[in-house]
């Protein structure tokens, strides 16, 4: 069945509550499948199905949604980095001369992750003349490859791409083979609480950073292996869809509505995660507009 066909289907499903397909997360033991776990459940109590499926990440979410069709599966919701959004429809531009941003807009804001620039305790780095660094960040097309490759942008940095497991990244640090462990995750991460001889990177801001990330703090409650609280920039992750033709406009409307007016709910239920989400954040290049409606009244409420 064609994808244009299951997105009529999914239509007049929802008219009677039923059914909004799938929603595309990432890794099953994740923070983005446990939120498309909790938004699955907050739905159920509309009597609106939403399935999470574990995915390979934000860039692969991208394909899906740009069409990539996934056998059994009527996907029209992912959960994705936001610096993917542009960087997969910079591929988009140079690869097909057509832009995604109108067809796969963002609905609504579900947090930030820090990014975490882990290097050995006893290295000094001058960012100014040094630019080039061996790289570890994991899959290439993985979100923290994405957001080294903003980075290394950003400071006219040269980033040499290690490929190691992810289980070795810190001894490839130790060893010399990798100068910068790159990780995008919310903090703190359970990976990094027990880790010892290594420090975090504050690396200056710049207009780039600026335009597509956000300011954040990891504590030293976080890592008690860090000397001090240290600024981070922040990756926004974002709930998108390909619904974007003008008739699903009150399906986006009322998934909106339930998720901004059920926070307190969520936030008791599955954790206080929920309550630190910024529903008002809408600095993203394309925004879906029955989304951005209901956001600016909730925020004029």
């Amino acid at each position: 069945m064609k994808k244009v066909t299951i997105a009529f289907l999914i239509l007049t499903s929802c008219l009677f509550g039923t059914d909004f397909g799938t929603l595309a997360t990432a890794s099953p033991t994740g923070k983005y499948f446990k939120l498309g776990q909790d938004i699955s459940s907050i739905l159920k109590n509309y009597n609106i199905s939403l399935k999470p499926i574990n995915t390979g990440g934000s860039y692969e979410n991208m394909d899906i949604l740009n069409g990539s069709f996934v056998e059994n599966q009527n996907t029209f919701f992912a959960i994705v980095q936001k610096d993917v959004i542009s960087y997969y429809n910079y591929l988009q531009y140079s690869n097909k001369n057509v832009g995604i941003l109108d067809k796969i807009p963002a609905i609504l804001s579900l947090g930030i992750e820090q990014i975490h620039l882990i290097t050995l305790d006893n290295t000094n780095y001058d960012y100014d003349k040094r630019k080039t660094f061996k790289v570890w960040c994991g899959d290439e097309n993985g979100g923290a490859c994405v957001t080294a490759k903003y980075i290394e942008k950003a400071y006219d940095f040269n980033f040499v791409y290690v490929n190691a497991k992810q289980e070795n990244r810190f001894e490839r640090l130790k060893d010399g083979t990798v100068d910068i462990v790159i990780s995008v995750i919310e903090s703190p991460a359970a990976d990094f609480a027990d880790i010892k001889g290594f420090k975090l990177i504050d690396l200056p801001t710049n207009f780039i950073m600026e335009d597509m990330y956000t300011h954040s703090v990891i504590t030293k409650k976080d890592y008690p292996w860090i000397s001090e609280d240290i600024h981070a920039f922040a990756v926004p992750r974002v709930l998108v869809t390909n619904l974007s033709d003008e008739k699903y406009n009150p399906i986006i409307s009322n998934l909106t509505k339930i998720l901004i007016l059920n926070q307190p709910y969520m936030a008791k239920t599955f954790g206080n995660y929920w309550e630190k989400i910024d529903f008002s954040y809408t600095s993203f290049k394309k925004i879906s507009p029955p989304a951005k409606e209901v956001i600016s009244q909730s925020i004029a409420k």
